[in-house]
This record gives structure tokens, C-alpha cells and sequence, in this order.
């Protein structure tokens, strides 16, 4: 099983949403049996993903058991909200030890029940956040382009609880997928922000396959808001607004880009098997 962290610094970036399109898209177009960890908090993903009634809902370890056994629904896409699971509690001036230790559990635990763990958590350097990205495979940073998101890459990647002291530390084979600007907009602040960010972190965006020397970018679009309302992939919209092929097709590209780097693409399972 892969386990992708989608985590931020600041809150905003539309982390949750591209969480939840990019389990849609593994599930729906990969055909992946797709487990979503939800430690934020209020956890929106979970919201999100039960609402529309494409995940199932579970509720602790023993739920996980169930679905291994066959003994609940199991469509190959599920979601678990921490906040379910009893050891996955921080106290009062925990160091993190105990946690990071039921995180490393829980991801054993569920290593069976699904080919990609996608988990969305608090904004780091959270200590749970600070925990979970010490465990997983890899990492992926979701920034929308203002002043405030650009004050903070500095701390997420060189800071005392960055991603180079993650993997200089605790998680040598954690692997930093990059930086992915989200909700663009094509203003003149926007462009200012997008030259920003490439003058100061070029080298941790993530290139762009389709376009040589660009780097990945999702623009800001209404039909993703609409079907995270909904808590469908956006491409089950595209019918009813034209609007959102658009939307689903730069989507599309992005996804199918970080499924490449991640290698998801080696996995093959037939959900329907």
C-alpha cells in the first residue's frame, strides 16, 4: 500500500478538495482500492466523501477488521476519520511518541484493505501532522498563491520541523512529491505570486509533463466547490455544466502526472474482481 500525505502550513489551499477529487480519480479512473485517513480537524474529507455516497464510512480498528473479512459493504473506497479510532488521541503534553507509534499501526493494519492511503491532516507543523509525515511514503504540498502561503514554504521545507529534517531525522524514504499551486487565478496579483514562487522555490514545483519547463497548476474553478458540495468526482457534472469539463480535464492531466511520480501507475487491481 502507498500512503500519500496531502498536507499544508496555512490553511486555504483547497488541500481537502484536492484530496477528495484525487481519491475519485485512483478509484474511478485508476480502479483503485482507495483508503482515505482523515486527522483534520473538522474532518471535511470525511464530510465530503460520505455525503456523496462514494466511500464507506468507517469507525475504528474494528470496522478495518470487518471490511477485511468481508463482513460490512466494500466498494474498494473507504474513508476513516481518526477521530474514531480511540488511540489516535493527543494528551496534554504528549511528545508524540505514543501517536507516531498507533499512526505506524494503523497503516499496518490497513496495508491489506487498500492499494493507496491518501490522509489529509491538521496544518503542519502540527505534532500529528509532524507524526503522520514521518510514517508515510510520501508527501505532497498543496500552496494557493498569496503572500501569506509564500512566508510560509521557507518553514515547510528548511524550517526546524521541515521536510528536509523529516528526512534527515525520522523518515529518510519519505518522498517529497513537490509543491502544487492550487486555485490559480489569472490576475496580475496571481502572476506576481506565481513569479514568486518559482524565483524562490523553482526547484521544489512539480514539472509539468504536458508542458516543458511549466510545472503542474490547478486553476481556480466553481465546479470543484459544486462537487465537493456533492461529494462527487467533478467529472460527474460535466453533464449538467458544461463548465466543468474544463475543470475535470486539467484535473485529469495533473492527476494522471502525479500518478506517474508517485508510480501508481504499476499498481493494477480490478475493482470489480
Amino acid at each position: 500500500m502507498k500512503t500519500l500525505l496531502i498536507a499544508t502550513e496555512q490553511g486555504g489551499a483547497g488541500k481537502t478538495a484536492m484530496l477528495c477529487q484525487f481519491a475519485h480519480y485512483l478509484h474511478r479512473v485508476r480502479r483503485l482500492r482507495v483508503l482515505v485517513i482523515d486527522a483534520a480537524e473538522p474532518p471535511c474529507s470525511t464530510a465530503s466523501l460520505v455525503r456523496g455516497g462514494r466511500a464507506v464510512l468507517l469507525r475504528g480498528e474494528k470496522s478495518i477488521t470487518q471490511s477485511e473479512r468481508g463482513d460490512v459493504e466494500a466498494p474498494g473506497f473507504w474513508v476513516l476519520p481518526t477521530g474514531t479510532v480511540p488511540s489516535l488521541t493527543l494528551g496534554l503534553g504528549d511528545d508524540g511518541a505514543r501517536y507516531y507509534a498507533n499512526v505506524r499501526h494503523l497503516l499496518f493494519v490497513v496495508a491489506k484493505l487498500a492499494d493507496v492511503c491518501l490522509i489529509d491532516s491538521p496544518p503542519l507543523p502540527d505534532l500529528r501532522a509532524l507524526c503522520i509525515e514521518s510514517t508515510v511514503d510520501a508527501m505532497l504540498s498543496p500552496v494557493q498563491l498569496n503572500r501569506e502561503s509564500l512566508d510560509s514554504l521557507a518553514d515547510l521545507i528548511n524550517g526546524p520541523h521541515g521536510v528536509r529534517q523529516i528526512r534527515a531525522k525520522l523518515n529518510p524514504t519519505l518522498q517529497f512529491v513537490g509543491l502544487l499551486p492550487n486555485m490559480v487565478e489569472a490576475t496580475s496579483l496571481g502572476r506576481e505570486n506565481a513569479r514568486a514562487i518559482e524565483t524562490q522555490f523553482g526547484p521544489w514545483l512539480i514539472a509539468d509533463p504536458g508542458r516543458p519547463g511549466g510545472y503542474l497548476r490547478i486553476p481556480r474553478f466553481v465546479a470543484v466547490r459544486r462537487a465537493q458540495a456533492e461529494g462527487v468526482p467533478v467529472g460527474e457534472i460535466v453533464g449538467r455544466e458544461p463548465a466543468a469539463r474544463r475543470a475535470w480535464q486539467t484535473m485529469l492531466a495533473c492527476f494522471e502526472a502525479l500518478t506517474a511520480y508517485l508510480r501508481l501507475d504499476e499498481i493494477a487491481y480490478d475493482v470489480e474482481a
